[in-house]
């Protein structure tokens, strides 16, 4: 638990250093979910989205969920 609790912080920063205001990541046994604000992702954020939660925690693309919410 202490080992996700540590990757959802890093992922977290990571993230808000690409220029995202927030976000908050999620890591259970099958998968990760990141909740971004914002409207209309670009496929290049999608992307370094993603490769950020896998360089980090190893999943598959293919287990990784990413979440938009309106500001």
């Amino acid at each position: 638990i202490a080992a996700n609790d540590e990757a959802e912080a890093t992922i977290e920063n990571l993230i808000k250093a690409k220029g995202f205001e927030d976000c908050v990541a999620f890591i259970s046994a099958e998968n990760v979910s990141v909740v971004v604000p914002g409207e209309g992702l670009e496929n290049a954020q999608v992307a370094q989205i993603q490769e950020i939660v896998v360089s980090e925690t190893g999943m598959k693309p293919s287990k990784v969920k990413i979440v938009e919410v309106k500001n």
